[in-house]
């Protein structure tokens, strides 16, 4: 049963966390040999078909922060059982070579700005994806067994850790790879148990694509009566076929094969008239942005990354479920009022001295503009497209003349801020000057990472910083708002991935378990809140050096409380 190795929601978060071996042998265990000349059979090799562009303001912000260590590198981890006979060494570089032809931002690469004689001189702006396509189905079969890790007897953890903690797996010529293991000690004849890792830079793309990536995945190696019956050979031919379709010689064409970048998608900002009220209205709506709480961090020790994931068996998911419409709001509404209750009942029972309950707590998220692109990308689902906004809750606690008085107030409390972070979370996704703000944020955000990255490229370089340049002080269209503007952390709220995952397209597949984020930042800390295989999971992604000690853990088990407190009650 899955219980028995998810963190108990009671348990400290170090109990989630195995004694992780800090090595996993990188030589492949599974035999990758196969005949790849006879897949060349009647197909002539040809020239190399290449695709560049530039980079976009969101791509740029993604990419430049991640240089040094991988910040914000994605992962899906999914465990699973199926039968052996789908997941041999052949089949699955066969199917992933397939997808990777189907999908060509995973097999690019990054070329980085053209280095000048100083950092402040070098244009950041310039960095472009470039793509070379196989030039015949053996080069995309040996190509996709290069971005292709298969192990034997690698637990979850282990790969989790080692892909978040250790030295860095993806690069500016890695942007992707699959890292399958299959677990011997649970292997029968006929099946087994698997975790898959599918990882890819963030700049290459969102959540959204790696699950959509996923269902792909396992509907073509498992589907009934097509990719469960199909043998290697048969996925062989099929990257014949594919390559020849879209490689082949009488197939040269000139034409990207590249989606293009978010910005190039969204409807533009015509006139100056217009240009300027979008740059009025994106500095209004940021002095809304106030937030007076901050994790109180901590310094000296190395970045180390840990994921618990409790799970809700189906049975309380469903009374989760049942409560959250009852009251009018989603599950996802309802963490965000969680989220921040539980940290104000830790500052108020801790009487921490810096705990302002006048000030609001501050979160923010993640919003999928896939649904508001103009013209939706038909070259592949794999590119970035998310935006962000802010959910802002009261942090004061209700007085009360006796403990029912305290409950009955708490609850209306509760109930009362998961409808404002439904009102505000429809707001942000319906907003008529959504689209204007996505594109001044993303061009603030690109600014911004261009500027550190020459920092961080002088510092490498032992170069002096610049002294700062003062501006005159003029007359500003939209005074700066004095109050504070911190966010406490970032929820990233996936709904329900059930209906991503469409479970009766792979039967024989039988998923379980799934986790995902990313490589952080020192001082990091990142909430999941999803449905999967009829389940609520939450899944904490913390740097566990990067805090005061005991503070977040405090705050997640006052949170995974509060899920039977008001939720499953």
């Amino acid at each position: 049963m899955l219980a028995t190795f998810l963190p108990s929601p009671t348990l400290p978060l170090h109990s989630a966390t195995t004694q992780l071996a800090m090595h996993i042998d990188p030589t492949p265990t599974w035999n990758l040999s196969s005949r790849l000349s006879a897949v060349d059979k009647d197909c002539n090799a040809v020239s190399p078909h290449t695709s560049k562009r530039l980079m976009g303001d969101t791509e740029l912000s993604y990419y430049l922060p991640s240089r040094a260590d991988g910040v914000n590198d994605m992962y899906l981890h999914l465990g699973f059982r199926a039968p052996r006979s789908l997941f041999s060494a052949r089949r699955v570089t066969a199917a992933w070579a397939l997808l990777l032809l189907r999908h060509p931002p995973l097999a690019a690469t990054v070329i980085p700005p053209p280095a000048s004689t100083s950092p402040f001189e070098t244009d950041y702006s310039q960095v472009n994806f470039t793509y070379t396509a196989p030039t015949s189905p053996s080069d995309a079969l040996h190509r996709a067994s290069a971005l292709l890790h298969l192990y034997k007897d690698a637990s979850k953890d282990e790969l989790i850790h080692r892909y978040l903690n250790g030295d860095r797996t993806l690069g500016d010529h890695k942007l992707a790879c699959l890292i399958l293991s299959e677990n011997i000690s649970s292997q029968d004849d006929l099946s087994a148990d698997y975790n898959l890792l599918i990882c890819a830079v963030h700049f290459l793309g969102d959540g959204m694509a790696l699950h959509r990536f996923a269902n792909e995945l396992f509907t073509l190696l498992a589907a009934p009566e097509a990719g469960e019956s199909l043998t290697p050979h048969d996925f062989e031919d099929m990257v014949r076929k594919e390559w020849e379709a879209r490689y082949g010689a009488s197939k040269a064409s000139a034409s990207s094969v590249l989606p293009p970048a978010l910005e190039d998608c969204l409807p533009p900002i015509g006139g100056k008239l217009r240009k300027a009220a979008v740059k009025v209205d994106f500095l209004n709506s940021t002095r809304k942005d106030i937030g007076g709480h901050s994790l109180p961090r901590a310094k000296g020790k190395p970045r180390k990354t840990l994921v618990p994931t409790p799970s809700f068996d189906e049975a309380t998911t469903k009374s989760i479920l049942k409560k959250c419409k009852a009251q009018g709001v989603s599950i996802s509404n309802a963490l965000f009022a969680l989220s921040a209750l539980a940290w104000s009942r830790v500052q108020q029972r801790d009487q921490a001295k810096d705990f302002r309950s006048d000030l609001p707590i501050m979160m923010y998220s993640a919003l999928n503009l896939r649904p508001y692109l103009r013209s939706s990308p038909d070259l592949s689902y794999w590119f970035v497209s998310v935006g962000f906004f802010n959910v802002v809750l009261p942090a004061f606690l209700p007085s009360s003349n006796s403990e029912q008085d305290d409950k009955s107030k708490l609850h209306s409390m509760f109930w009362h801020r998961a409808r404002l972070a439904k009102v505000q979370s429809s707001r942000a996704a319906k907003h008529p000057m959504l689209v204007p703000r996505t594109q001044q944020m993303a061009k603030l955000r690109s600014n911004r990472s261009q500027a550190f990255a020459a920092e961080d490229d002088a510092k490498a370089q032992g170069i002096p910083l610049p002294a700062p340049v003062h501006a005159p002080k003029t007359t500003a269209v939209v005074e700066p708002s004095r109050a504070p503007s911190n966010a406490l952390f970032g929820l990233s709220l996936l709904g329900n991935l059930d209906g991503i995952y469409m479970h009766k397209s792979y039967p024989a597949i039988q998923l379980h378990t799934l986790t995902t984020g990313s490589r952080q930042r020192e001082g990091a800390l990142l909430v999941f809140g999803y449905t999967f295989v009829g389940k609520l999971w939450l899944s904490l992604g913390y740097d566990v050096n990067g805090f005061q000690a005991g503070v977040v853990e405090a705050w997640w088990n006052e949170v995974l409380s509060g899920v039977s407190e008001f939720l499953a009650a």
